[in-house]
């Protein structure tokens, strides 16, 4: 960058210092700071886009200079413009040309409106405060029939627009920075394109062939014949203690997990993840309080440690798969190897688990077990996305969101869900949403590129560039464009010598 909009202001004579000072003090947070001055009268419309063109390297329209032919507001509403900060000025058979406050937060959208339209799209940076005018004042004239929204100082009433142009053009760093938004923005075209759902997770291990100490995952098949060779006196007095509760009709809302675990920490974490994921959560310390519980309100999935105390976990597990009312009620046994040891293989079969874990927690390996739990009763997810596609191109984008979360909550741990939401909540401008969603897609798929690159340029615009570097330098040996790679590179040394240069004038 070449310096803040006062600092070039200041450089080009433009404004006194003390106009910069004082247009700082009366910032309130609602517009930048270069709109604070065109309001104080520090500076005029035209001065500050020269300083926002050089500053940013996109070329900027001065609005009050420009007469817009209201009819180019036909295919958008105010409801569109408001979301983006942005408004169209300008179409003809081939372009569409938009004004915009963040020209790099409105790539999304102009690119899907240019698609529309079959037409390429360029964008312009606009002042806030007279961008937020225009936008006001030009959807109310068009709605009442008027032609034209001519400028507070267009000299003509016929359609013209006046720009201002970067001088020097842009150095490699703004071109760098423009390539990796767009590349955040880009649209993927089929679905060969969206992480697979099937979760890698490096250095993961099938069965009991792993090493001691690592977190390890088995999903076993329920055959409840098997519990008749081990059944005794009191797993069967259990089975019925529970099945004396009402029948309750199967809840519609959030997954219902019940994790029993003495150990507190353990406990805390893991129903700390499960809610992370969507889960609806309870837990307990003992075998006793679980059975309590499991007579009350139907569970989805039961999270039992072998070490419980007054009822262990293998035995409830068992009471539970002999239970007629928690016949669809999951299972998954977890021990700390240091402490019980592994479990054997038969003792496993015996109790007819659906699944076991090897402690400490390790939420890699958590994902991958709550994937495969629900892979038999996961909904389909092309005509689900198909769908939440056809919600947001219908303009029902908040339908588009809710129908992506309601299906995460029976499917937690489906990278191409959360990344469709991710990209939603991108395109709807809910920047830190859709950050929690490009996070747990790379959690659950930590090679996939188009996740990182997205997350690293979000990261950035949040004012969060260690990050950024961090996730870029993820994402740089996956990246097979080297057009993209050197982009990254690039930007990424520019990204580390601003910090290196703010730490040292901070000391």
């Amino acid at each position: 960058m070449r310096g803040s909009i006062g600092q070039i202001l200041i450089q080009q004579g433009v404004i006194e210092p003390s106009a910069l000072s004082d247009a700082l003090a009366r910032q309130s947070g609602r517009h930048p700071v270069a709109s604070e001055l065109y309001a104080l009268g520090y500076a005029s419309e035209r001065e500050l886009c020269t300083a926002l063109s050089s500053q940013t390297g996109w070329s900027a329209i001065v609005l009050d200079e420009s007469t817009i032919r209201l009819d180019v507001l036909e295919h958008v509403s105010l409801e569109w413009s408001r979301i983006f900060n942005a408004i169209v000025v300008y179409e003809d058979d081939d372009l569409i040309v938009i004004a915009a406050a963040r020209p790099e937060d409105a790539i999304v959208p102009a690119r899907e409106l240019g698609d529309s339209r079959g037409k390429r799209v360029e964008l312009r940076i606009a002042l806030d405060v007279t961008l937020a005018r225009t936008i006001r004042v030009a959807f109310r004239r068009w709605k009442s029939g008027e032609t034209y929204l001519v400028g507070a100082e267009a000299d003509r009433a016929t359609p013209r627009l006046s720009f201002v142009h970067p001088d020097g053009g842009e150095d490699e760093h703004r071109r760098a920075q423009r390539a990796l938004a767009e590349e955040a923005a880009r649209s993927i075209h089929n679905k060969e394109e969206l992480p697979s759902e099937e979760i890698s997770l490096s250095g993961s291990m099938s069965g009991h062939a792993a090493m001691s100490g690592e977190w390890q995952t088995t999903v076993t098949r329920t055959n409840t014949n098997m519990l008749d060779t081990d059944a005794d006196e009191r797993t069967q007095v259990i089975a019925a203690e529970l099945d004396r509760a009402e029948d309750e009709a199967p809840h519609g809302g959030r997954v219902r997990a019940l994790v029993i675990d003495p150990d507190p920490p353990g406990r805390i974490q893991m129903v700390a993840e499960l809610e992370r994921l969507g889960y609806e959560c309870q837990a307990v310390s003992s075998g006793r309080s679980a059975v309590d519980l499991l007579a009350g309100p139907l569970f989805d999935l039961v999270f039992a440690d072998i070490a419980t105390p007054e009822l262990d976990g293998v035995r409830l597990c068992r009471a539970i798969k002999r239970s007629r009312r928690l016949a669809r009620c999951r299972v998954v046994l977890t021990t700390s190897v240091v402490d019980s040891g592994q479990i054997a293989d038969d003792v496993l079969l015996t109790a007819a688990c659906d699944g076991y874990l090897e402690k400490p927690l390790d939420t890699r390996r958590l994902h991958r077990l709550l994937r495969e739990l629900s892979t038999e009763e996961r909904a389909d997810h092309e005509s689900l996305l198909a769908d939440a596609l056809a919600r947001y191109q219908g303009g029902d984008i908040e339908g588009a969101i809710a129908r992506l979360r309601g299906a995460l909550v029976s499917d937690p741990a489906s990278p191409k869900l959360h990344f469709m939401l991710a990209n939603m909540l991108q395109r709807s401008s809910r920047w830190a949403e859709a950050v929690d969603e490009y996070e747990a897609v790379v959690e659950l798929q930590p090679a996939y590129f188009p996740a990182l690159t997205r997350l690293a340029y979000l990261y950035f615009r949040q004012g969060l560039p260690a990050r950024a570097v961090e996730t870029w330098r993820r994402a740089l040996p996956l990246c097979e464009d080297a057009a993209l790679r050197r982009n990254i590179e690039l930007f990424m040394r520019k990204l580390v010598a601003d910090m290196q240069k703010a730490d040292s004038s901070g000391g």
